[in-house]
């Protein structure tokens, strides 16, 4: 049974049996909560999380705060995986899921806190193991497994310290994460993030600036730039994008470029191939240490170090 059809709001105030012919419930309160439960069940799989050997016990974590008037969503998330989905009908932000322990105090130190402060709310989860002082020892671990629900013009800043991440339909998008994937989707405004470890995937965003030190990342459908700022390991695929795309910093994996309307910039590569095609404007390759560059279809002009290029000046490949 999902957290999301047995969430307290989603519940009667009066048990079935003592309900009477007398009694009327309020139709505005009705009409809401029903809203924030469709909001929520609209949420789906956050709640299908697989409980390994270390989650003995377990509680409902729960917290809310209206939404009107509010501009901005700050997430701070221990361990555990985050789901954030904006509603176009949202009236509430919504934070529900589990907490999840090896022993019972632990889990009752592991706690939702959800606060507004003026047109900011804050959602921020609390692990006894991520306080230095704690008492409790190196195989004490807790986590929270979290969903949070809020209308979609709201910019969201987030960050997390373990866990998959997934992120959809949102005004814009603010996130550092030091483990875990990552899934991005539908984002109205910028994408700026910063990631540790795991791989990427943005599928449709305004803007995307990004800076990783290992993972895949795969960026696709932005409607203006997209700029790699470093990345230490893993392949780069960036297509279907309406500004230009730019790469500062790769230290190894592959750069795969496709259907740019824009230009092309690799500013320093160190090892691995580069392959661009279908580019509206110029494609420049400013340093590359190693592996092969090839293009095709490059509407503009094509610069690259002069040792990359053959007798007739046509690119190694």
């Amino acid at each position: 049974m999902f957290w999301l059809l047995t969430g307290t709001k989603c519940k009667p105030k009066h048990p079935l049996g003592s309900l009477n012919a007398h009694w009327r419930p309020n139709p505005p309160e009705i009409e809401v909560n029903k809203r924030i439960c469709l909001m929520l069940f609209a949420l789906g799989p956050v709640t299908t999380f697989a409980w390994g050997d270390d989650c003995e016990f377990r509680a409902d974590r729960a917290g809310g705060a209206d939404a009107r008037g509010a501009e901005k969503v700050i997430v701070r998330a221990g361990a555990g995986d985050l789901k954030v989905v904006g509603r176009s009908d949202a009236v509430r932000i919504e934070a529900r899921g589990f907490a999840c322990a090896n022993r019972q105090e632990l889990l009752d130190a592991t706690t939702l806190n959800v606060r507004r402060e003026g047109n900011v709310v804050t959602i921020e989860t609390s692990m006894p193991q991520d306080d230095e002082k704690s008492s409790f020892g190196l195989n004490d671990r807790s986590r929270i497994e979290l969903g949070i629900a809020l209308p979609t013009n709201i910019a969201v800043e987030a960050a997390d310290s373990s866990g998959d991440a997934t992120f959809e339909n949102l005004a814009s998008l603010q996130f550092q994460d030091s483990s875990g994937d990552i899934e991005v989707s539908r984002i109205a405004g910028l994408v700026d993030m910063t990631d540790s470890s795991g791989d990427l995937e943005i599928e449709g965003a305004g803007s995307v600036r990004l800076r990783d030190s290992s993972g895949d990342i795969e960026v696709e459908d932005v409607r203006g730039d997209v700029e790699v700022t470093s990345d230490s390991s893993g392949d780069i695929h960036i297509e279907r994008i309406d500004g230009g795309a730019r790469v500062v910093q790769d230290s190894s994996g592959g750069i795969r470029v496709e259907d740019v309307k824009g230009s092309i910039v690799i500013e320093q590569d160190s090892s691995g191939d580069i392959y661009a095609a279908r580019v509206g404007g110029d494609f420049t390759v400013n340093g590359d240490s190693s592996g092969s560059i090839e293009h095709e279809s490059v509407r503009g002009a094509v610069n690259m170090p002069d040792r990359k290029r053959g007798p007739d000046n046509d690119v190694e490949r």
